[in-house]
C-alpha cells in the first residue's frame, strides 16, 4: 500500500476539484494520502497538521498539481528526501508535469501496480560570494540567472570555465542551465534544447550586446564562475530557478556546479523526449501532421 503526498495550487486548481479527483482515485486502489493541513481542510479529509515538509517527509511518492512553477517549488524540497515526485498539469505547457490533469486515474493505476520509471536529474549548486565569503548559496533544479536589477544599466559579466576566462558578456545578463532547465528560460533566451538525462551545463547570455554572443555547453564536471563587472555600487540579482533570490553588487561571484544531489521524476509513459517536445512547443497554436504524431 503507497503513502502518495499531494500538494496542489490551489490558484489553478480551483475550489480543488482536480485534487478530489486524485484523492478519490487513490483511495479507491487502496492507497494513502498525506496533504498539507490548508488542503485537507478543503477537501474534507482528516488535517493531520502537516506542513508541505511534513508530506513530503511522510511519502513514498509526491504528486503536484499546478504549473511548472508549483512543481520547482516543491522539488526544490523534495530531493532532500530522496522521494521521487510526479506532476499533473494544470498549467498550460508543462515540461516538468507530464500528466494531462484528464488523465489522473490512469496515471494512479500505473502507480499504484508499479508501472512507472523515475528518472533522476542532476542539479546545480551555486554559490554567492562577496568579497571571499559566502553570502548565499542554493540548489537549482532549473537553472541560475544572474541578472541586472529593474533600473540598472547594461551588465557586464566575466564568465570562466573551471578558472578558465571564457569571454565578457554585456547586455541583461546570463542563465546557468541544466539539462532539465534547457526547455524553460534558456531556451527563450536562445539557448540549445538539450535532453534533459545527460550531463551537462548550460550557459546562455541574455540579450547580449555583441552580435557573436552564443550559448555554450560544458560537461558537468567542470564550474562555471560568473564575475559582475561592474562598480561596487551596481546592482544586480542571482535568481534561483525562479524561486530565490540575491540582491547582489558589482565584484560578486556566483560559482554554479553540479550538485551531489539529484531530484528524481516519475515518467508513465514511454515517449521519448523529442516527443514530449513536439507535442508542448505545437500546443502553443500550430497542428502536427499525422506522420509526425
Amino acid at each position: 500500500m503507497k503513502t502518495i503526498g499531494i500538494i496542489a495550487n490551489d490558484e489553478k486548481d480551483k475550489e480543488f476539484v482536480f485534487t478530489k479527483k486524485l484523492i478519490s482515485s487513490i483511495y479507491s486502489r487502496g492507497g494513502k494520502i498525506k496533504v498539507p493541513s490548508g488542503i485537507a481542510r478543503e477537501v474534507g479529509l482528516e488535517d493531520e497538521k502537516l506542513d508541505e515538509d511534513g508530506v513530503i517527509s511522510g511519502s513514498e511518492i509526491i504528486v503536484c498539481l499546478g504549473g511548472d512553477g508549483t512543481f520547482l517549488q516543491v522539488a526544490r524540497k523534495a530531493y532532500k528526501t530522496g522521494v521521487p515526485m510526479l506532476g499533473i498539469n494544470l498549467g498550460s505547457l508543462g515540461f516538468l508535469t507530464e500528466v494531462d490533469k484528464n488523465d489522473i486515474d490512469n496515471a494512479v493505476d500505473r502507480i499504484m501496480h508499479g508501472r512507472y520509471k523515475v528518472e533522476e536529474r542532476i542539479m546545480l549548486d551555486a554559490v554567492v560570494m562577496r568579497k571571499g565569503e559566502i553570502i548565499g548559496s542554493e540548489v537549482a533544479v532549473n537553472d541560475v540567472v544572474i541578472s541586472r536589477s529593474a533600473f540598472s544599466r547594461i551588465l557586464h559579466v566575466k564568465t570562466y570555465i573551471n578558472d578558465a576566462f571564457v569571454d565578457t558578456f554585456p547586455g541583461d545578463g546570463l542563465i546557468v542551465s541544466s539539462p532539465t532547465g534547457s526547455t524553460a528560460y534558456s531556451l527563450s533566451a536562445g539557448g540549445p534544447i538539450v535532453e534533459p538525462d545527460t550531463d551537462l551545463i548550460i550557459v546562455t547570455p541574455i540579450c547580449p550586446h555583441i552580435l557573436y554572443s552564443r550559448s555554450f555547453v560544458t560537461t558537468g564536471d567542470r564550474s562555471v564562475k560568473v564575475v559582475v563587472d561592474e562598480s561596487p555600487e551596481y546592482d544586480a540579482m542571482v535568481t534561483v530557478d525562479g524561486q530565490k533570490g540575491y540582491k547582489i553588487s558589482g565584484g560578486d561571484v556566483v560559482e554554479i556546479r553540479k550538485s551531489s544531489h539529484k531530484v528524481k521524476l516519475i515518467s508513465i509513459h514511454s515517449r521519448n523526449f523529442f516527443n514530449v517536445l513536439r507535442s508542448k512547443i505545437y500546443f502553443r497554436g500550430e497542428s502536427l501532421r499525422k506522420d509526425e504524431v
